[in-house]
């Protein structure tokens, strides 16, 4: 099966086509190249399949980067992580105010 890969966390950019045995599941790797088609130098984690009319597929890729260090992050992982820098950011700013209003008090 063929699968074009579309780096949508690289501007949206269409990257190589790969021939793949079996319909790949979300969270799997794939072996491409960003700008070379030919070249299969890169690792991409698969966030999403797409499948199109007339034969066309889609693999919705971004960079798999720590190669052997760590999982890639989920979806769930950037949204806890951000989640996490946004409460910290509101506790930061709520230590300012009672900092502020206890000087005034």
């Amino acid at each position: 099966m063929d699968f074009t890969l579309i780096h949508y966390t690289e501007g949206w950019r269409i990257g190589a086509t790969v021939t793949l045995s079996g319909t790949p599941a979300a969270g799997t790797l794939v072996k491409a190249s960003l700008d070379t088609p030919d070249d299969y130098t890169d690792i991409y984690y698969i966030d999403n399949v797409l499948w199109g009319d007339g034969g066309e597929n889609y693999l919705f890729v971004r960079p798999f980067e720590g190669y052997g260090e760590m999982a890639p992050m989920t979806e769930i992982d950037r949204l806890k992580e951000g989640i996490k820098e946004v409460t910290e950011a509101v506790d930061n700013l709520n230590d300012n105010i009672m900092e502020k209003l206890s000087e005034i008090v």
